[in-house]
């Protein structure tokens, strides 16, 4: 580094606070500053004045938190929020135990709703509103709930 540069750095930083404080002194105070702002009244709604009580008034009067500072068109209830529906009820679980052949074939179903253990139908019967829709030689079809069921013979050994 040059031997040279702290002085030379040091001069003009010296020069550089001599001038400062020059322009300090012949600067007016304040001469460099804009105007001041004219405040002008205009008379617009916003510029009304209300005591601190009539204030709270004016909020709940225009709805402060709506987008259009207007009432809602219809009134908080809340019991009449939400009303529950009952749940649907379950669809049972049908289990084809067996099939009995001939010419007015039958099956045997266990898990019909309403009913312990199993059941003999036949086609058309209707069981607490399950319907049996055919009944052919290794299934059932059960209509009921919205629910198609198609029931086939267990067979363990397979």
């Amino acid at each position: 580094m040059n031997p040279a540069f702290p002085r030379s750095a040091a001069w003009v930083t010296a020069l550089t606070g001599l001038g400062a404080v020059v322009w300090g002194i012949a600067t007016p105070v304040g001469g460099g500053l804009p105007a001041p702002a004219v405040h002008r009244r205009h008379n617009s709604p916003s510029s009304v004045r209300y005591s601190a009580d009539s204030l709270v008034a004016v909020g709940f009067r225009r709805d402060l938190f709506r987008p259009y500072r207007r009432p809602s068109s219809v009134a908080y209830d809340p019991g009449r929020l939400v009303v529950a529906e009952a749940p649907p009820a379950p669809k049972p679980t049908l289990a084809l135990v067996g099939i009995v052949g001939g010419a007015a074939g039958s099956a045997v179903i266990e898990g019909l709703p309403g009913v312990d253990g199993w059941r003999v139908v036949y086609g058309g019967d209707v069981v607490a509103g399950l319907r049996v829709r055919a009944i052919g030689r290794d299934s059932v079809v059960i209509v009921g709930m919205d629910t198609v069921w198609v029931l086939r013979v267990r067979e363990p050994w397979k």
